[in-house]
């Protein structure tokens, strides 16, 4: 088959990859329709054109579910702004299996999901994705959920090999045990923050600071100082979804006023007195290797004349501990960090910045978006600020509810995924009939339409095509055949996996030290295009061989048709049946060339439009 006939087959698909949906500064906006962030201007712009390229099938009424449907569709039907129909079954199938595992529902799940027709099954779908194995088989099973949510808090909390060495893999269990065991996530927190242990190599949540500190001017001697800040900048943009990086150099006042109200009242004292919290303790190197820390209760305290690396220097001022958002210090006699973490996570804030980052994570935006960049002060619909202010959160009445709600549920991730999951806003279609206005997007009027992280993208080529390799896991003899799979980027710098590094690379692999700042790589550039159509590790995985989808197609007894193989590589790869005209094409490509046609027809569906879409 002649390479022009490819590029027919696959122009549609690469109108996708010439998007650019990034960008992550807010706007201000008129008073009653408040201009959405550039991110999710975006993200709409790009749901806008890849929609028009999708084939619409009959409207699926929207049926409200759970007080999640109540706040987005009442305020819809309110304003009387129209939204989408619901998801087809496909089309919901592969977006929650995506979004909850990472990877694409299976050919046999999905035909058995169509012809189900329970009414319950969506809600019976998620709770199995979500499922833990029972108590026996633990130590013997991974669960994709666990790998996929596994991977995104060693983004959340940047740990990787280079930086933590051996400290990394207990960092890793710890979290994945964390999250199998459904520790709650306040506890989860508390843990991190109050670890302690002499070495970072035998305790999992001290990784936690051992991360995340600064050097003197000499690499051996950790500065204190300027680490204990760090930690407060870290802890608050993390675990309160707020911004404290300006106000560690200088006040708020004349530099904020136009970025964030609250933020623009508050002085570099008040930064000081949150790191006051993390003074008594101590991150060093007591083994002479630099990636090998403790952390003791040996601290001399906050020290306002210790030289500064990375700010400018400190000033004579009355430094205590405060909690900022509470106003209020330890208890007496109470541990500085334990003191900290209390106060941190009982705090509303801590709940709002937690449903907010989850919700920005399965809507594609948070209600506060972005989600790390809080306005304390433009947040309750009683106060609102002043003009040109305006309310921070499209849904802040929703916010609220869902904070409190986690709150109830004893900070439950599991609960709060599937809350959110089950509920029908989260289940819209992206498709919407009719005439779709910019300003729909604040309502969340339809699903917004997302490109696939690099993991996924090279885990969803591996998977439709059923050709693996293996990654080998740093200082131990464990492979995985999934890139979500890997304990942290670095294991894929490895000479005998470095073509897949760059290719990952190409695709915005997360940089762990970039986080909330577009560290998914979300733009799409015709790079990425030439990639997919030209790698040779995308080439490889589409050819016919022993123990390929291909192979088990074309050689199944009794023999398939070419319809049949058709319908099967659609379903393999965009997880749908194809349209009338697509399968009378990639029939007609079969009859014509066989073999070589339906490694060409899997060639052009991995260069597909949909394929490194979540629709």
């Amino acid at each position: 088959m002649c390479r022009q006939t490819r590029w027919l087959l696959l122009i549609c698909g690469l109108l996708w990859t010439c998007l650019q949906p990034a960008g992550q500064q807010s706007r201000l906006g008129d008073k009653d329709h408040p201009n959405p962030t550039e991110n999710r201007k975006n993200l709409d712009r790009l749901t806008q054109t890849v929609s028009s390229h999708l084939a619409f099938g009959p409207r699926i009424p929207v049926r409200r579910k759970n007080y999640i449907d109540d706040h987005i569709f009442g305020k819809m039907e309110q304003n009387k702004v129209p939204y989408a129909g619901l998801s087809s079954d496909t089309e919901f199938l592969r977006r929650v299996t995506l979004d909850l595992t990472g990877r694409l529902p299976e050919v046999e799940a999905i035909r058995k999901f169509v012809k189900d027709t329970d009414p319950e099954k969506r809600d019976k779908l998620i709770d199995s994705l979500v499922a833990t194995p029972v108590a026996g088989l633990r130590a013997q099973l991974t669960t994709p959920f666990l790998d996929r949510w596994t991977y995104w808090f060693g983004d959340l909390f940047r740990s990787n090999d280079g930086h933590l060495s051996k400290g990394r893999e207990i960092f890793y269990d710890y979290i994945y045990s964390a999250l199998q065991e459904n520790l709650p996530y306040d506890v989860l927190v508390r843990e991190l923050l109050t670890s302690q242990s002499r070495s970072n190599w035998s305790n999992g949540p001290v990784n936690y600071f051992a991360r995340d500190y600064v050097n003197e001017t000499d690499d051996s001697i950790i500065n204190n100082e300027d680490t204990y800040d760090q930690w407060v900048i870290t802890s608050y943009k993390v675990f309160l979804g707020i911004s404290m990086e300006c106000i560690s150099c200088h006040g708020g006042a004349g530099h904020l006023e136009k970025i964030n109200l609250w933020l623009s009242t508050k002085k570099r004292e008040d930064l000081w007195n949150q790191a006051a919290f993390f003074a008594k303790s101590r991150l060093w190197r007591p083994y002479g290797d630099y990636s090998q820390f403790a952390l003791t209760e040996d601290g001399k305290g906050y020290d306002l004349t210790r030289h500064s690396v990375t700010r400018m220097q400190r000033y004579p001022a009355e430094v205590k501990p405060i909690f900022l958002l509470a106003g209020e210090g330890p208890s007496p006699g109470e541990n500085l960090r334990e003191a900290y973490a209390r106060m941190l996570t009982s705090n509303l804030q801590f709940a709002k910045a937690t449903v907010n980052l989850f919700w920005a994570e399965l809507m594609g935006v948070g209600l506060v978006d972005p989600p790390f960049a809080f306005d304390l002060d433009r947040q309750n619909p009683s106060k609102p600020p002043p003009a040109p202010w305006t309310l921070q959160p499209t849904h802040p009445e929703l916010l609220e509810a869902l904070a409190k709600d986690f709150q109830a549920h004893h900070y439950d991730l599991r609960y709060l995924i599937t809350l959110i999951t089950k509920s029908s806003a989260y289940q819209l279609s992206s498709r919407f009939e009719g005439e779709w206005k910019g300003e729909y997007a604040n309502y969340f009027a339809r699903h917004f339409i997302r490109r696939l992280p690099a993991t996924q993208i090279w885990d969803a080529i591996c998977q439709s095509t059923g050709v693996f390799l293996d990654i080998p896991i740093r200082r131990s003899d464990k492979k995985v055949k999934y890139m979500m799979q890997v304990l942290d980027p670095d294991d894929l710098n490895q000479t005998e996996v470095k073509p897949l590094a760059d290719f990952a690379a190409s695709f915005g692999l997360y940089n762990r030290f970039a986080v909330g700042d577009d560290a998914g790589g979300s733009k799409g550039t015709i790079i990425q295009a030439s990639i997919l159509l030209n790698n040779p590790l995308v080439r490889e995985r589409v050819c016919v061989q022993k123990g390929s989808r291909l192979e088990a197609l074309l050689n199944h007894e009794p023999p398939y048709t070419n319809a049949q193989v058709v319908e099967e590589l659609f379903l393999a790869t965009l997880s749908r049946l194809p349209t009338e005209e697509e399968k009378n094409m990639s029939v007609k490509l079969l009859q014509d060339y066989r073999t070589q046609g339906a490694e060409d027809l899997l060639w052009g569906l991995i260069n597909h439009l949909e394929f490194i879409a979540n629709l």
